[in-house]
């Protein structure tokens, strides 16, 4: 949109419903653009990132239970003597 487009657009909105609006859509616009759509972006990498450390827990975690299944038949055979009742 060009120079001369924006400012008839704008003389137009003010004929029509008054320079409040005008000032409340420029206000909206500015806002869009400079708090709104970094906030969206900066919550998309956020989300990714999260996404990436939520995947690396879950394979430790697997990591770690494959190990521990390994480690039961060892466990299994160890029979502490505190263990049994003592009458």
């Amino acid at each position: 949109m060009s120079r001369d487009e924006a400012m008839t657009l704008a003389s137009r909105i003010i004929e029509r419903w008054g320079f409040p609006v005008l000032v409340a859509l420029a206000v909206g616009f500015v806002l869009r653009n400079d708090v709104l759509l970094p906030l969206v972006d900066a919550h998309e990498k956020f989300l990714s990132e999260l996404t990436d450390t939520q995947k690396e827990l879950v394979q430790a975690m697997n990591e770690q239970t494959r190990l521990l299944y390994a480690m039961q038949p060892r466990t299994a055979a160890y029979k502490p003597q505190y263990d049994t009742p003592q009458n």
